[in-house]
């Protein structure tokens, strides 16, 4: 076995021709005598290569296995215990938003400029540095970076001595901690610093020049998310300095390079007078998830990816608990249960889906496996854990885990141990059947006296008898409220007491992950008690949610559903109201181009007009922030529901905006133009390219260029997608407008010919293994139909793309779902024309 002690390198990129030169000293610990040493490296060309043991260098040769991405390094002689190889190389500052890449951008008198920046998860240090690049394979770092004289060069340490080489400056970093590769971080540019304190340690929100002012809400929310954790976790944060990085050009959102996190500059900076509510929520709700891994993921670390979701899950899961102490009007455990528990849910009722604890072997499977289960169905699994333990024996089993493995590696196991541990409860056996098994149960409902029996199976969204043979433990809340006391299911069906409770509601607040579908009986006085109020906020949209999605699965008629949401006309809480409006508005634009489109379009307008008569088309004083988020997506709809009035207001207001005649809130921007859009013609064209030229954010680029994809007219549409094609647009936004034009009825005939046409030039902009590839391959099914299944299946046989290979299975799955949706809606509403 050889394990890497410690790594000392040396970097000198070249913002000129965009490479860089590396010199690497590793010191190894060799337990058994080998004459062969391999590790990964990829792209990198090997200038020099020697290996220093027992005082003396020998000779290595070299050979790189590019396919497998490996540098198989051969000695003359049998080597064993201590030994440091030397290696020297040439990389490339690619353009692929991955490994060491360059990232193009212009200050603010418009000149073009470049910095260099890294992205190492999942398995790409290899890119920039020979390494063995895996979580389990930890290391201290000696980082220096030479940088020309105008640049400043930043990495995970602080700067520990500033040296002159000739025309340039050489950067020592003091030695990390024991950490994985995909952790570090490498930056040079002209940055500019906003700068604090957390006690001794050093905060700094790093930009591009001209842009540090718009760190101060990010600094703000970084030093109060900081301190919360150290006192939630009961472990100090570990690194005497945190950088918070905006980047021009990044595939992910947010990157926890350990004391140097990289963001989006549209996650990080905020400018009150052009950003809007929803950008101020969600750069609080990143910079959580981001800090969370300095403790979960960078302190203590998974052993191999398949326990990627202890990284991200908790991270989900954390980053909503630490800002909802902070900001509890924003009510983030509604929007989470809405957003992220819905989007794993859809997910996970595939039968493509995958368990949380995933079988991964390669760099390619790894990257598709960054998705609604890793991080929003374990964040679900890990609320309903917390439920069922408490929150104190959580908390506390949370703190024994982190000691006991800090500066370690570690795996599920270890984490249901230490709070099974703490607990006294029977975690590891209950949390294998949620994380080793894929999919969710479904439970069916039926009162017979006073007993209420549930049957679980699993819930797919396209059924399959061969299927159903797995079963799950399942913390079950019967009642209403918080304080509901859980009982553990385990067989396949259960009789539960209904004596004592008022309201049958099977799985109390959602605290657990599963659907439930009642009888017919229960159903209705069920809607009895939503129209009465007698419900709790959580249980009026869960039995409504679930209810959706059973018939979205063909296992209950679309006519019980619109039934059922008569008892919501009156409902004034965030959390039902926006879930209503999603289900209804998916169902008005997947029926879009029916003959019996009228009917479901009068519902939706209706239920959508007494949204609009409360919330208004502008904000009131001390309006609740979910009130604010619910009347951009209110006022959209029901302009692309053809409402006359919203239309022509929105036209006003437009116009007024292009003649600088009235400032308008930055909350209602993207409606009003979008709707200008959706009414538009080649002369609004125009006028929206000419806002994205002149727009100086990205946010504010991002808006118009979401806006451009809801013109009705296909020439302008696919004007829109040649547009994005060009160097106006940064290849990190492709995924927005195609996914937009995707959703867009009059986008479906155009997309699939586009797609073909510009695939090769897609690829080539985005760069294999970017996970904006599996995000254009994901938007297919917004627009297919089942007649289109073995054309795309053979399409990508033809055009292999690594890394998407899941991704396109879910993706043809989807368009069966939805197809057969469609056709049950059009039985049922045929004579509805």
């Amino acid at each position: 076995m050889i394990k890497p002690v410690n790594y000392s390198l040396e970097f000198e990129p070249n913002l000129k021709n965009f490479t860089f030169n590396g010199k690497e000293t590793i010191e190894l610990k060799i337990s058994k005598p080998t004459k062969v040493i391999s590790l990964n490296s990829s792209e990198l060309k090997i200038k020099k290569c020697n290996i220093i043991w027992r005082g003396k260098t020998l000779k290595a040769r070299s050979k790189v296995d590019a396919k497998n991405e490996l540098l198989i390094i051969h000695f003359s002689q049998k080597i064993t215990g201590s030994a440091e190889l030397y290696l020297e190389f040439i990389g490339i500052l690619n353009d692929r938003l991955l490994g060491f890449y360059k990232s193009e951008y212009k200050d603010t008198r418009g000149k073009k400029k470049y910095l260099a920046t890294t992205q190492f998860e999942a398995a790409d240090a290899r890119r920039a540095f020979p390494c063995w690049d895996g979580p389990e394979v930890k290391a201290t770092f000696d980082i220096s970076i030479i940088t020309e004289n105008n640049l400043t060069a930043i990495s995970n340490m602080p700067i520990i001595s500033k040296k002159k080489i000739g025309s340039k400056f050489r950067y020592k970093f003091s030695r990390t901690p024991i950490m994985s590769t995909y952790l570090i971080y490498l930056g040079v540019g002209e940055f500019e610093f906003l700068t604090s304190k957390i006690g001794k340690i050093l905060v700094r929100i790093v930009t591009t020049k001209g842009n540090k002012s718009k760190g101060k809400l990010a600094l703000d929310y970084t030093k109060k998310f900081i301190r919360s954790y150290e006192k939630y976790f009961g472990i100090k944060y570990p690194l005497p300095k945190l950088d918070m990085i905006a980047v021009p050009d990044f595939a992910a959102g947010a990157m926890e390079n350990w004391g140097a996190i990289t963001f989006r500059e549209t996650i990080l900076l905020y400018d009150p007078k052009t950003s809007s509510t929803k950008t101020k929520q969600f750069i609080a709700e990143v910079i959580s998830h981001e800090l969370a891994h300095q403790w979960f993921g960078n302190l203590v670390t998974m052993k191999w990816w398949n326990d990627l979701w202890l990284n991200e899950s908790f991270a989900t899961y954390m980053a909503t608990k630490i800002v909802d102490e902070f900001y509890p009007r924003w009510d983030l455990w509604d929007q989470f249960l809405e957003t992220s528990m819905n989007s794993a849910m859809m997910l996970d009722g595939l039968k493509t889906s995958h368990p949380i604890d995933v079988k991964v072997r390669k760099p390619s499977e790894i990257r598709e496996i960054f998705d609604s289960i890793s991080y929003d169905k374990g964040g679900c699994i890990l609320r309903m854990l917390e439920f069922y333990v408490g929150k104190k024996k959580f908390r506390e089993g949370l703190h024994h885990y982190l000691s006991k493995h800090k500066y370690q590696n570690a795996t599920g196991h270890d984490l249901w141990n230490s709070i099974g541990k703490i607990s006294k409860k029977p975690v590891n056996s209950m949390m294998n059947s949620w994380i080793s098994q894929v999919g969710f149960p479904f439970l069916e409902a039926k009162k017979k006296n006073s007993k209420l029996v549930l049957t679980q199976m699993r819930f797919l969204l396209e059924s399959d008898k061969k299927y159903q043979k797995t079963s799950w433990q399942i913390p079950i809340f019967i009642g209403a409220g918080e304080n509901v006391t859980p009982k553990l299911m385990s067989k396949k069906t259960s009789s539960f007491s209904l004596k004592d409770k008022l309201f049958p509601v099977v799985n109390s607040s959602k605290k657990g992950f599963f659907r439930v579908k009642y009888d017919e009986d229960l159903l209705s006085k069920l809607k009895t008690l939503v129209e009465e109020k007698k419900l709790n906020h959580i249980d009026r949209w869960n039995i409504q949610n679930d209810l959706f999605a059973i018939c979205v699965s063909g296992n209950e008629k679309i006519s019980t559903y619109l039934d059922f949401t008569d008892a919501y006309f009156q409902e004034q809480n965030y959390l039902s109201c926006v879930n209503v409006a999603n289900n209804l508005n998916f169902l008005y634009f997947i029926s879009y181009h029916e003959p019996f489109v009228d009917y479901i379009k009068q519902y939706a307008h209706n239920y959508f007009r007494q949204l609009f008569d409360r919330l208004g088309w502008d904000a009131k004083k001390d309006e609740k922030h979910t009130d604010t988020l619910l009347r951009g997506m209110v006022l959209t709809v029901l302009g692309k529901l053809n409402d006359k009035e919203i239309l022509e207001e929105s036209q006003f207001r437009f116009n007024s905006y292009l003649k600088k005649q009235a400032k308008i809130k930055p909350d209602l921007l993207e409606v009003i133009f979008s709707l200008a859009a959706w009414n538009g013609n080649a002369n609004t064209f125009e006028k929206l390219i000419h806002l994205y030229r002149i727009s100086s954010s990205q946010e504010e680029k991002l808006r118009v260029l979401a806006a451009m994809c809801y013109f009705k007219n296909e020439k302008l549409l696919l004007r829109t997608l040649k547009f994005i094609l060009g160097k106006d647009v940064r290849s990190q936004n492709l995924a927005l407008p195609i996914i937009r034009i995707a959703s867009n009825p009059y986008g479906k005939k155009i997309m699939w010919p586009w797609i073909k046409t510009n695939w090769k030039l897609l690829s080539k902009k985005v760069g294999q293994g970017n996970p904006i590839v599996t995000r254009i391959v994901a938007s297919i099914s917004l627009f297919a139909d089942i007649t289109m299944q073995n054309e795309i299946k053979n399409f990508f046989k033809m055009n292999h793309t690594p890394g998407t290979e899941m991704t396109l299975a879910q993706t043809l799955e989807r368009i069966r779902i939805n197809s057969k949706f469609l056709k049950q809606i059009k039985s049922e509403f045929i004579n509805y024309t």
